[in-house]
């Protein structure tokens, strides 16, 4: 048999096998590679009054829990990490750290009686915030989802705000609380967030909505939030933990939403008085309810999980 050299092909020839031998390689290479995945990390942060003595205690807490769940995606397989989640109110004791162990304790037993003093501590802490939360973002190369804090906007209301620091250490997006507990109203006067202003952030791609706390008990969220891969419920529950409770938040608004993902992210520890409690949870929609996936248990103090999407 005679073996044809490319003296004997017409360069159209030539041209056409190179044409298919090269999409076939691309298309080969291109069914190998596995689909672009979004890895999320929750954080069931605890506080206690020791976390917040000082802006740099703030930082090694929170530096801990990152090294913590970045060695639970690393044992499961899922690093790196796009997208790490704190829960509600993670950075709104700082402003404790510019406060004497005297105001500490006038302040704990009347905050509405001492507006003036909550007031000023928030101011000290919110630049304090602000740069950790950037630094660490920019240091870890993902993007943290620092749960929420409270800050005073330009009229001196109080918001509980969350707050989204991209991998390159940048304040990329915010939402405040739109519908308030009654603790937070009775003494903190917090000023509500419109539901109108919500608006979605997308992380490597996957299209992400959030609610704070007792947001997600309004049906209203089923409606105004658009389409997303994952909805992110960010809690602080200081009433006893039940499963009921539980419940009737994420776990019953995922099937009526355009969403079929939710991680609820919840607070632990205690401090002024307040227990927070409560599990963190990743659920999916089954069409008619939710199915708990996967949880850690409500009592567990800077738990972590570790959650892997694809498309």
């Amino acid at each position: 048999m005679r073996i044809m050299t490319s003296a004997a092909l017409s360069p159209g020839i030539i041209l056409a096998v190179l044409a298919f031998f090269t999409t076939s390689i691309l298309s080969a290479r291109a069914a190998a590679e596995p689909e672009k995945s979004l890895v999320t990390g929750a954080v069931q942060f605890a506080v206690s009054r020791e976390v917040y003595t000082s802006p740099e205690s703030f930082r090694r807490a929170i530096e801990t829990a990152l090294d913590n769940l970045e060695a639970e995606a690393f044992a499961i397989g899922s690093s790196p990490l796009n997208l790490a989640v704190f829960p509600e109110y993670t950075s709104a004791f700082l402003g404790l750290s510019f406060l004497s162990p005297e105001e500490i304790t006038a302040l704990s037993a009347d905050p509405a009686g001492n507006r003036f003093l909550m007031s000023w501590a928030l101011r000290m802490a919110e630049p304090q915030i602000i740069s950790i939360w950037s630094e660490i973002s920019r240091e870890r190369a993902y993007a943290i989802l620092a749960g929420s804090t409270l800050i005073l906007d330009t009229d001196g209301n109080i918001r509980n705000r969350a707050l989204l620091f991209s991998a390159e250490g940048e304040l990329i997006w915010t939402q405040d609380k739109v519908f308030p507990g009654d603790p937070e109203v009775n003494l903190l006067k917090l000023k509500s967030g419109r539901i109108s202003d919500a608006r979605p952030f997308e992380i490597n791609g996957y299209k992400i909505v959030t609610t704070i706390c007792r947001d997600t008990y309004h049906q209203e969220w089923e409606k105004a939030l658009p389409e997303a891969h994952l909805w992110i419920d960010i809690k602080a529950n200081e009433l006893p933990y039940t499963r009921a409770y539980y419940n009737g938040a994420l776990a019953e608004r995922l099937p009526n939403s355009p969403t079929g993902n939710g991680l609820t992210v919840s607070l632990s520890g205690s401090i002024m008085g307040f227990t927070f409690t409560g599990p963190t949870e990743y659920l999916k929609d089954n069409g008619k309810s939710s199915r708990i996936i996967s949880s850690t248990g409500a009592e567990n103090k800077n738990a972590v999980l570790v959650i892997a999407l694809s498309q």
